[in-house]
């Protein structure tokens, strides 16, 4: 009878610390939790500042890391978030400086921590990578990419759809979610910019 009551306890014990430490929730990359879409919406259009065809650069260490370019901007000094129309994201990353040109149709920049996210129909390409999604998030901190929503990505020894995709931008590997199928094709592994 004690083991049995040990074991009950265990069992509940082990519950109430997944509960309380581990719960379901999942961790957007870039999203902050008081923000919703509808919030992000209200806060661009009560923007401080709008503009017509910009540019925003970022850099680090005396290097420029990314620049975009966008045919309109919307901009909230309180919370420091810029709404873009059309933007052209080129960035550079790594020792050899690689360059990646993604656009889309809307996005939002947080240039202070180093954060943009793009969305709907989102289209870019990395070297021989072409890539699709309906939403991309690029995480500066982590240097990392974050793409949902219908993901495609191409090149000339594969082709890869998923519902996620994660793309390390230092160990340039890549990691896909949720339906994965992929197309191998072996005739192009010598030129390709993932590992």
């Amino acid at each position: 009878m004690p083991l049995i009551i040990i074991f009950v306890v265990g069992i509940a014990l082990g519950i109430a610390v997944k509960a309380v430490f581990f719960s379901d929730s999942v961790i957007e990359p870039v999203a902050d939790k008081t923000l919703s879409e509808k919030t992000r919406k209200q806060l661009l259009d009560e923007a401080d500042v709008t503009a017509e065809d910009i540019e925003l650069v970022q850099g680090k260490q005396g290097a420029m890391t990314w620049k975009l370019l966008a045919t309109s901007a919307k901009y909230n000094q309180e919370k420091k978030l810029v709404g873009v129309e059309r933007p052209q994201l080129t960035a550079f990353f790594g020792d050899d400086r690689q360059e990646v040109y993604v656009k889309a149709e809307r996005g939002e920049v947080d240039q202070t921590n180093d954060n943009l996210t793009l969305y709907d129909n989102v289209t870019g390409r990395f070297g021989d990578l072409a890539l699709d999604a309906q939403h991309l998030d690029y995480v500066g901190a982590i240097s990392k990419v974050y793409l949902k929503g219908g993901v495609t990505v191409r090149r000339p020894d594969m082709t890869l759809t998923a519902v996620a995709v994660e793309i390390d931008l230092l160990s340039r590997e890549m990691v896909a979610a949720g339906g994965v199928e992929a197309l191998l094709a072996p005739q192009g592994l010598e030129n390709n910019p993932l590992k």
